[in-house]
């Protein structure tokens, strides 16, 4: 303030500087009010900048968002291929299985039919092998028969050889004659 009153003009009149005064306090005053916005101003701008750092930051993390998403995309889509691959695998395995298990159906009735075949069979060659055994049998009584009606008979013939050696039977004549 020294140096604005110092520059004041000697020569002037006393209105002259009191106007010349006024106008510097009221420049002062303006300097001061224009010091005061301009800090307003920088605190504005020093917001301002605090809040573009921030929307940057978050444009990169939205930026780093919309990667990831496209990433997980990019993933989801190959698990759903793979899954897709992995369905008709199934698909065509359980069709599969389903053909073996008809197989393995069918494979049980044949057995069960071969099986009750086979309990006809033992049946039949029970059955066969009770008649041979009965035959047999009929051929062993049979055979005891005939020999024992052997065996009468020749019993019989040695008693009647003897009767006709006492009586000479027939065979006499021949005796005689050769004699």
């Amino acid at each position: 303030m020294v140096d604005a009153n110092s520059t004041i003009n000697t020569n002037s009149t006393p209105e002259q500087a009191l106007a010349q005064q006024w106008n510097i306090k009221s420049l002062l005053e303006k300097v001061l009010e224009l010091q005061d916005l301009l800090l307003q101003a920088q605190e504005k701008n020093l917001l301002l900048s605090a809040q573009a750092r921030e929307l940057e930051r978050a444009a990169r993390d939205t930026e780093d968002l919309k990667a990831e998403l496209s990433a997980q995309g990019l993933i989801l889509a190959d698990k759903t291929r793979e899954n897709k691959s992995l369905h008709q695998e199934f698909s065509r395995v359980s069709n599969l299985l389903d053909v073996k298990i008809k197989e393995v159906e069918g494979l049980k009735t044949a057995v069960n039919e071969l099986q009750h075949q086979v309990k006809s069979r033992e049946q039949e060659r029970d059955i066969l092998t009770v008649m041979l055994n009965e035959m047999e049998n009929a051929q062993k009584r049979a055979a005891e028969v005939q020999r024992r009606a052997i065996e009468a008979q020749a019993q019989q013939e040695p008693a009647a050889g003897k009767e006709q050696t006492t009586s000479g039977g027939w065979l006499k004549h021949f005796k005689g004659r050769s004699q």
